[in-house]
């Protein structure tokens, strides 16, 4: 089966918080998109066109048939709505794209804050500290061959996204500029620079050495890379099932930003990660 590749652009049009770590009061928010959220939200999307949103196996089930025909980039953001602006390239990251919103729990008997209860959510801003709109942009690999009913609108579906958390208080509200009939078949570029091709069925990245990776890599297991280094981390976040809610195993990865110490060419799997 073929893959297609499409250049993801979104405009961001509300605070985004993607969880991260909780350090004192605060909860930090990562500064990108994994592509497992991207996953998460286009199934949500699908789902809820087609059901009432209610049943956790249609969830599941629709999951399963986006993991089968596509690949998921992380997202990252620019300013240009081209560019990605790499932490580790500008010291200013954080200072441009991130803000944060302090809230607390009210006691109504006391007529005052609960204890305890106050905390404050880091988030990425819609609008960077110079006052420019902020964009995410990424990369999607489709096969576009006999794809389910379902999920044959997929286009639309990304119209109407809505990634992160607190999305019931309106954040993670995505614009999408993608522009859809610019489409690579076969080898082609990514917005990260690396050179991709379709090899037994997957999407195969060739990343050069010393460069950096834009998306979490396997460090340990099976599948694990060699030849990279920086930053390991444990990669973890709750899943749907029939039962409800459960926490995914935890994946040991190096973080995004680590470099690569040789030539080295790695599987995107369904969640973005990379692997051997």
């Amino acid at each position: 089966m073929t893959w297609t590749h499409y250049r993801l652009v979104f405009r961001l049009k509300s605070p985004l918080h993607i969880g991260y770590r909780k350090v004192g009061n605060l909860m930090q928010t990562r500064r990108y998109v994994p592509g497992k959220n991207l996953w998460a939200a286009l199934t949500e999307r699908i789902t809820r066109d087609h059901h009432d949103g209610s049943q956790g196996s249609e969830y599941q089930r629709i999951g399963e048939q986006v993991q089968q025909h596509f690949r998921f980039g992380y997202l990252w953001p620019s300013l240009d709505d081209q560019t990605p602006y790499w932490p580790w390239e500008h010291p200013d990251f954080d200072y441009r794209f991130l803000a944060s919103y302090v809230s607390t729990a009210l006691n109504y008997d006391q007529r005052a804050a609960e204890e305890g209860s106050l905390h404050e959510t880091e988030y990425i801003a819609p609008v960077a500290r110079n006052d420019q709109p902020v964009y995410l942009v990424g990369d999607l690999w489709v096969r576009e061959e006999n794809l389910p009913n379902e999920i044959a609108n997929w286009q639309r579906a990304f119209q109407n996204l809505q990634i992160g958390g607190e999305r019931t208080y309106g954040w993670g509200r995505l614009q999408c500029y993608t522009d859809w009939q610019t489409k690579q078949k076969g080898q082609g570029t990514t917005v990260a620079g690396y050179k991709w091709q379709a090899q037994n069925d997957n999407v195969v990245l060739t990343i050069k050495a010393g460069k950096k990776i834009t998306a979490h890599a396997r460090a340990a297991g099976q599948s694990a890379l060699s030849g990279i280094t920086g930053t390991v981390e444990p990669l973890v976040g709750w899943e749907r099932t029939e039962q409800g809610w459960k926490l995914s195993q935890a994946l040991v990865c190096y973080a995004p930003g680590a470099q690569t110490n040789q030539d080295i060419s790695v599987q995107v799997d369904w969640n973005g990660v990379l692997k051997l």
